[in-house]
């Protein structure tokens, strides 16, 4: 006997190429799941410098050609940098039209809502200020302090520069900001890591953020300005994890810090499987591993509650207990079904206890194609920057969310709340 096979068909998406104005660049179609695209030639513009693809049009994360790979349908941004006439002036400033105002000397005057970048000549600081971050006229100083010894009672090892960033209006952004800074390896002893810690100047002391390391340099998102400085940590209560499958990962980094903070776990061979999409039942279990709520005491009464595996059983009673889930109409759970990006938002926002507003305009594209019962949280998770939008400023409610993307978004919840304390 012989066995016959047909084979699956793949599925393949498009990277379409935003030119901003430029030189016309060729969609690529037919990209398999998981695969990356190949560089297209730099586009041209008149006057301007080609500064990289985007996954943005307010330009806060690069398109890396090399390591970043296809699981949906994709919008790539070009980034533009105008060519001042006679040289660049006020100290290293230039606005490319209707996009970032840039600066290189610590300084920044940024309209309001406009994007901006902002760092140091010597770039071991670097700041991105995405579009829509605040509504007022924004001023911000960046300062390497050399005078430390006040800040480091606590015998804290410092590998970077502590730098204060100062703004000129108060309160939190409405959009979280990325913080770049340098550090040097070598000052990291055996069993220690690089992480980003802000100073709490009511508790003197420093907070840790975290933070994604590729070389010599860490990247993280806050929400507020203060002294920052990346800090040597021991890693004995946050052993390194490592997945045989997201080497070369867009969110390879995270991965490792979700694994390594508890979250969540891989498959019995050894792979996290980053790009499989996420299911409702690991969903609940990793945004409850993420949260750690008290122990459940109810039954699970749910219709299917016999088709929850074992291993999620404990956080889907715990995230019926606290309200994060209620279920669907008929009474079920449905713990295999893919999680929505709607349902993701949702369950973020019960968790955060966030004040929602009933069906709030949330600005995007297909706002019509969001549910009524869901535009409160999507709206409040768009304020807070912890979900935005897939481009062409669509939310795409029924997209299904990546195991990556999910992981990425509770670490930003986790970062989130833990510059409120």
């Amino acid at each position: 006997m012989y066995a016959k096979w047909s084979a699956i068909p793949m599925s393949t998406y498009t990277v379409t190429f935003d030119s901003k104005e430029g030189s016309a660049v060729a969609s690529a179609a037919g990209i398999l799941s998981g695969a990356t695209v190949t560089k297209p030639s730099d586009p041209t513009r008149s006057g301007y410098t080609f500064s990289g693809w985007y996954r943005e049009d307010y330009y806060a994360t690069e398109w890396n050609f090399t390591m970043d790979t296809v699981s949906a349908n994709t919008t790539l941004y070009a980034k533009w940098t105008k060519v001042p006439s006679g040289g660049v002036g006020g100290g290293g400033l230039s606005v490319p039209d209707n996009g970032p105002v840039i600066s290189d000397n610590g300084e920044l005057m940024l309209p309001g809502g406009r994007p901006g970048t902002v760092s140091l000549s010597d770039n071991k600081i670097t700041i991105e200020i995405p579009a829509g971050a605040t509504d007022a006229s924004l001023r911000v100083t960046v300062e390497t302090l050399l005078d430390t010894d006040e800040l480091l009672k606590n015998k804290e090892v410092l590998v970077s520069e502590v730098f204060e960033v100062l703004k000129n209006v108060p309160g939190t952004f409405k959009r979280n900001i990325t913080l770049k800074l340098a550090f040097d390896p070598t000052k990291l002893g055996d069993g220690e890591r690089a992480s980003i810690f802000y100073y709490d100047e009511e508790k003197k002391e420093w907070m840790e953020i975290g933070g994604v390391v590729r070389g010599g340099f860490i990247t993280a998102e806050v929400n507020h300005f203060t002294k920052f400085a990346v800090l040597a940590v021991g890693d004995t209560a946050k052993p390194v994890i490592e997945f045989g499958d997201i080497a070369g990962h867009w969110a390879e980094e995270a991965i490792r810090q979700g694994a390594s903070q508890g979250i969540m776990t891989g498959y019995p061979d050894g792979t996290f499987k980053p790009n499989f999409k996420v299911t409702r039942a690991q969903f609940a279990v990793m945004l409850m591993n993420a949260i750690k709520p008290a122990g459940a005491k109810e039954e699970l009464a749910f219709e299917d509650a016999s088709q929850i595996p074992a291993w999620a059983k404990n956080a889907v009673a715990e995230a019926k207990q606290a309200g994060i889930i209620n279920g669907y109409d008929d009474g079920t759970f449905r713990p295999n079904a893919e999680i929505t990006r709607v349902e993701m938002a949702a369950m973020i926002v019960k968790a955060l206890d966030l004040t929602v507003e009933a069906n709030a305009a949330t600005g995007f594209a297909d706002n019509s194609e969001i549910p009524a019962w869901a535009k409160g949280a999507v709206a409040a998770l768009k304020v807070t920057g912890l979900m935005q939008g897939t481009g062409d400023n669509r939310f795409d409610s029924e997209a299904k969310a990546s195991r990556a993307e999910a992981v990425t978004v509770l670490l930003r919840m986790l970062e989130q709340q833990k510059t409120k304390e």
